[in-house]
């Protein structure tokens, strides 16, 4: 995708990098989980084997891939759940078992490969646990300090995690906008590089593998025409720009449109919210075209905690294009369907990822999604780093 202006600041190197430029299609040979100087003669698995498809500009193609084998995480029937709901056809993407427990290793090995291949030493990252872990891990696999700003408030085992991989932990407190604000200001200095997953688009780039990867699904359990679906939780939305933009053929143009076509027919696309902090569910009820303005309340979702989602429109205008819809549920009803889905079928979920799960409850309860639909529920992390509470 060609940066928008407003993603200049953040995309590029701040000791002057100039910006690669244009689409590619360009293919290039891809050694499977190769690390720094290391390239072992395996096949090649996860999200590079789609280096020639993302979306993106010449960086992406030419930049050794700092890689731990993110990507083809596990597909997996909910029989028990689904019944229980009235569903047949419903799957779990577990992206928990990527390598640092969530679905951020997608983009964060995108970003760390390219801040790498234009000479950053250095990461910052603003993140409420997930990202911070992956940005501190991939920073150590490619030989790269890294400094990341977390709430104060952030789950512990999270924030474990990340001083475990040896990056400075910096614990901010207030809103996630301050956390945010504070890692912009230091990712200024030459040398270093903001990652800022929730503003590269680099970091959507990534992303774009859960979209291809769940067309080849769809097509391996036999997509029949008829509908399916893809539920995600929201909060800046990286994950489901990058599957939108992947699924849909086409990036958004500087006029906001949609264009192309997926190889399998589009689904439709959901986006899962909690009511205390719901900017996309309360604009798409509203029919609105940019997120509405909310007043954030304590969550146990922290990993969507995100008021003022700057990738807002474009998720909104996604969400009209393939016919899908933005639902906001309760901390309880989350709760509820983490505890849910451990027990039916034993896939243990952090709060936010159980959003997804709520949401669709609530979809086929009121007819949206039907009972022979296929469906796929995107669990983004694992319940060891965050359970919530009891």
């Amino acid at each position: 995708m060609t940066p928008t202006t407003r993603d200049q600041g953040t995309e590029a190197l701040h000791h002057g990098e100039a910006q690669g430029g244009g689409a590619t299609a360009r293919s290039a040979g891809i050694p499977a989980r190769s690390g720094v100087g290391v390239s072992l003669p395996l096949p090649s698995p996860g999200i590079w084997r789609f280096r020639s498809r993302f979306l993106a500009d010449d960086r992406v193609s030419t930049a050794p891939a700092i890689t731990m084998g993110e990507g083809d995480t596990p597909v997996v029937p909910l029989p028990r759940w689904g019944a229980r709901h009235g569903l047949d056809r419903v799957y779990a993407k577990l992206d928990g078992a990527n390598p640092t427990g969530s679905y951020k290793d997608r983009g964060m090995s995108i970003l760390v490969s390219v801040a790498r291949s234009l000479g950053a030493s250095h990461l910052v990252e603003d993140s409420s646990g997930n990202a911070g872990a992956a940005a501190a891990a991939y920073a150590a696999r490619a030989g790269m300090s890294c400094t990341v700003y977390a709430p104060a408030g952030a789950p512990a085992p999270k924030l474990r995690q990340i001083r475990a991989y040896g990056a400075e932990l910096i614990a901010v407190p207030g809103p996630r906008s301050a956390v945010a604000d504070a890692a912009r200001n230091a990712g200024s200095v030459p040398g270093a590089y903001h990652v800022s997953h929730n503003d590269n688009p680099l970091f959507v780039v990534g992303n774009q593998s859960l979209g291809f990867e769940l067309s080849e699904t769809a097509r391996a359990l036999g997509f029949d025409g008829r509908p399916w679906h893809i539920v995600m939780p929201v909060g800046g939305g990286a994950l489901f720009m990058g599957a939108a933009t992947a699924l849909l053929g086409s990036s958004t143009d500087q006029a906001g449109k949609w264009a192309g076509s997926g190889t399998v027919a589009i689904p439709r696309l959901h986006a899962a919210q909690t009511t205390h902090c719901a900017p996309i569910a309360e604009a798409f009820a509203r029919g609105e075209p940019e997120p509405s303005t909310v007043i954030r309340r304590p969550t146990v979702c922290g990993g969507i905690e995100i008021e003022r989602p700057q990738r807002g429109a474009d998720i909104l205008r996604a969400i009209a294009e393939t016919g899908g819809s933005a639902v906001a549920r309760d901390d309880a009803d989350i709760l509820r369907a983490r505890d849910d889905l451990a027990m039916l079928e034993g896939i243990y979920a952090e709060p936010t990822s159980a959003s997804a799960l709520a949401a669709l409850a609530h979809l086929a309860a009121a007819g949206t999604i039907g009972r022979d639909d296929l469906v796929f529920v995107i669990v983004t992390g694992s319940g060891l780093k965050d359970p919530g509470p009891a």
